[in-house]
């Protein structure tokens, strides 16, 4: 099932009802975000991460994470990165051993539209997939604001500046957000 990142981005619960959710794109820090927030939604999970290289090295290291049930947690997230059309063949494995305890989150560079597997993920209902393309003035402007809410003394002057200074990318943006948030603690932003 195809989801539109600004709307997972708004409301993270979405992916709770998909057993596994491919997020792919150019767009790092959108992904960042969104890994973050599913770190919050599901922080009573037992949080595990791979690489698809160490998956590919030994593919057993990821069946057993979905097989085994641990005994100081009942439920899983897994977070595998780096992900390419030859983890393709895992992947429709896994599909077919579907658990409720176990969420897996795939994380992609730029997938065209001939990988096989966007299309084993757009075409089925069971599964997630976003896209994360690159932000635009509205959208970074519309993140700026979200992240500075409480803060007064923002305008759309300092808005501006601030996403011209990170040259359109949000991951920059994000570090300068952070930035503001520390210098001024009593939340008045001054120019």
């Amino acid at each position: 099932m195809i989801l539109k990142s600004y709307l997972v981005e708004k409301n993270i619960t979405l992916l709770d009802k998909y057993f596994i959710t491919l997020i792919y794109g150019e767009n790092i820090g959108m992904k960042d975000d969104i890994k973050n927030e599913i770190r919050k939604f599901f922080n009573n999970y037992e949080k595990i991460t791979f690489t698809q290289d160490e998956i590919l090295k030994d593919n057993r290291i990821l069946n057993e994470q979905v097989d085994n049930t641990s005994l100081f947690s009942q439920k899983k997230i897994i977070f595998i990165s780096e992900i390419s059309d030859k983890i393709k063949n895992l992947i429709s494995e896994i599909l077919e051993s579907q658990k409720s305890d176990i969420k897996i989150f795939l994380f992609a560079q730029n997938l065209d539209k001939k990988s096989t597997v966007r299309k084993i993920f757009e075409k089925s209902k069971e599964t997630g997939i976003i896209a994360c393309y690159q932000d635009n003035e509205r959208t970074l402007s519309d993140y700026v604001r979200k992240k500075l809410e409480g803060y007064t003394g923002l305008s759309q002057q300092m808005i501006n500046f601030l996403i011209n200074n990170s040259g359109l990318n949000r991951k920059t943006l994000f570090h300068e957000i952070n930035k503001i948030k520390s210098l001024f603690s009593d939340k008045k932003i001054d120019i």
